[in-house]
């Protein structure tokens, strides 16, 4: 009997103690994904404003570049995951019913630390992204092609943007996902740009 009462104890204790363990696990899982959810509601009314409340929409279309899709009534919130220099960045991007970029952040990217790494927090570099239609590509030659420097330059139907200094492959990586999102949007042709009002 003695045998039995010390082979049961420490059992028990063994299952007591995975059960706590369970279960703070799963109430911590359940903070952090009620921790995501909000900064993504956040994050979202800051990319469309004027929005408050947003409805995810299952992707089923052919753009590998787009995860997700939150609708919302005056647009939507895409989030885009395309391959730069170092590995994926991740972005949210708001656009809103008429086809126009309302706003953008990069969310996690692993690039080179003092170039591509900039797109982070490059304020300027991503403004030149805001109020465009898609389209969207990098300066690539020219003798100011990596300043950095916001101004726009009209090219045809889309917009030139400089590049992040020395990140030229981020930069592109990112204009890929701004054509991405506002081509879910409008419905063009992410590689022609064609859009489905015929613009």
């Amino acid at each position: 009997m003695k045998s039995l009462k010390n082979v049961l104890i420490p059992l028990l204790a063994i299952v007591l103690c995975s059960a706590i363990l369970f279960g703070l696990s799963y109430g911590l899982k359940s903070k952090g994904e009620i921790e995501d959810a909000m900064n993504l509601l956040w994050h979202s009314q800051t990319l469309l404003p004027g929005s408050s409340e947003f409805t995810e929409e299952p992707y089923t279309g052919e753009d590998a570049n787009i995860r997700r899709v939150f609708k919302a009534d005056n647009g939507f919130v895409i989030e885009t995951a395309v391959y730069g220099y170092a590995g994926e960045i991740s972005m949210l991007i708001g656009v809103n019913n008429g086809g126009k970029v309302t706003g953008l952040v990069v969310t996690d990217l692993s690039e080179t630390c003092g170039l591509g790494a900039e797109a982070l927090t490059d304020h300027e570099f991503l403004a030149q992204f805001l109020n465009t239609g898609g389209d969207v590509s990098i300066k690539t030659t020219g003798e100011d092609a990596f300043s950095g420097a916001t101004a726009e330059a009209e090219t045809g139907d889309g917009v030139e943007v400089d590049a992040i200094t020395g990140a030229t492959v981020t930069s592109k990586a990112i204009a890929r996902s701004v054509n991405s999102a506002v081509a879910f949007v409008t419905g063009a042709d992410a590689d022609s740009g064609a859009t489905s009002w015929g613009g």
